[in-house]
């Protein structure tokens, strides 16, 4: 097992990040079950894109554990000079818990320099969810981002960067959009 396959993120409040590398695994069906509730069809990968990306060395799916309960998921993906969270949640009967920032913390400690998406702020909802990674350490990069789509009959949709521990820089964006294209959004693993 390597570090980064479990980590624990303080004796004291035992939060656990295990990284998940098998369908077989059984906090894999739990993981799924909150994917497809957390998440609208249009943001989310096939059940088979799920299984094929699994095997890939740099994506890390975590399931968050807190001593034995199952809090949550992170499906991210290590870059040469970040990590991207393409996917986060905490279980719904969780949430206004405080686990969100303590697992934002734990990685981003951890990882340094990390990417995410989040849904453009259109309501109190999203505004709400802004100012929670806001309150994170993310800073938002200011520019029209179109995320592309999952499934071919839809279109990419709109939205917002959020970068941690500072802005993005127009080659960092560059880089990270290369990124999400060439290897996130590789046909096989959608």
């Amino acid at each position: 097992m390597k570090l980064t396959d479990l980590y624990e993120v303080t004796a004291k409040n035992m939060l656990k990040f295990r990284r998940i590398d098998s369908h077989q695994d059984h906090f894999f069906d739990l993981i799924n079950e909150l994917y497809n509730t957390a998440f609208p069809l249009h943001e989310q990968r096939s059940n088979q894109g799920r299984l094929s990306i699994l095997g890939v060395d740099n994506y890390y799916l975590y399931a968050l554990i807190d001593v034995d309960v199952f809090i949550g998921f992170i499906g991210a993906w290590k870059f040469e000079d970040f990590f991207y969270i393409e996917h986060i949640a905490i279980s719904s009967s969780l949430r206004g818990q405080g686990y969100g920032k303590r697992v934002l913390d734990a990685f981003c400690t951890k990882h340094c320099k990390v990417v995410l998406e989040i849904d453009p702020v259109v309501d109190e909802i999203s505004s709400k969810r802004l100012r929670f990674y806001q309150q994170c350490g993310f800073v938002t990069y200011e520019i029209l981002h179109h995320h592309p789509s999952y499934h071919p009959d839809r279109e990419p949709h709109e939205l917002v960067i959020l970068s941690y521990p500072e802005q993005l820089s127009e080659l960092s964006y560059q880089a990270f959009k290369d990124c999400l294209i060439h290897q996130v959004m590789k046909p096989a693993y959608l």
